[in-house]
């Protein structure tokens, strides 16, 4: 299994479509509008053109690539047939499209702001919304710093998985599925070492 992570979660892609000089606050009110009110209007034909306008965003305005506009990975297409199939049989056709159109809605509609807008950018947007609570005791900085973190960590282990099938299966041990969990319990405590370590270097891991 040889994926490419970064068009899995939607990576940032450098650009000078209209949608990386879009501001962030305006991507955040797409995502708003396009992703999430079909939950709440609960039609089946608004969910399926609110899924239709998010392809059409990704496309037209942030100008990704039809692949990179639709993929999301073996897992997510079946995981949302069982969804459609699932209401087909107990419920009805239209519940099913309108969860499962507006699931994909809102994933299609947030590879726009993961895509085209710088990581650093994210952080300040996100270090913003959270500082009306630093009295409270919420530190934003940290808050966005976890979250960037989770960000890299996330396609690091995925890729790790990635690796270590391949390795077995290059060796015929790919029957042995829990052979796979020590080098990838091995790799990512590695990863959250160096992680900790870099931090600690650049003093984000002492407290005031």
């Amino acid at each position: 299994m040889k994926a490419d992570v970064s068009t899995f979660l939607g990576g940032y892609r450098p650009g000078h479509s209209l949608a990386h000089r879009m501001p962030v606050w305006l991507k955040y009110l797409l995502v708003l509008v396009v992703g999430v009110t079909p939950f709440f209007v609960k039609k089946w034909w608004f969910s399926l053109s609110c899924l239709v306008m998010a392809i059409a965003i990704d496309v037209v305005v942030a100008k990704m690539s039809v692949r990179t506009a639709l993929s999301i990975g073996v897992p997510l297409w079946i995981a949302n047939a069982l969804i459609l199939a699932y209401h087909c049989v107990f419920t009805t056709w239209q519940r099913g499209v309108i969860y499962v159109a507006g699931l994909l809605a809102c994933l299609y509609i947030a590879r726009l702001v993961t895509c085209t807008t710088d990581p650093g950018a994210l952080m300040d947007v996100i270090v913003t919304m959270v500082h009306p609570l630093r009295p409270l005791g919420a530190k934003p900085e940290k808050f966005a710093l976890t979250l960037a973190l989770m960000w890299t960590t996330i396609p690091y282990l995925i890729g790790s998985v990635g690796q270590v099938r391949e390795a077995a299966r290059a060796r015929g041990l790919e029957r042995s599925s829990w052979r796979f969990l020590i080098p990838m319990f091995i790799g990512a405590v590695g990863h959250a070492l160096e992680m900790g370590e870099a931090l600690k270097a650049r003093g984000l891991g002492d407290e005031e």
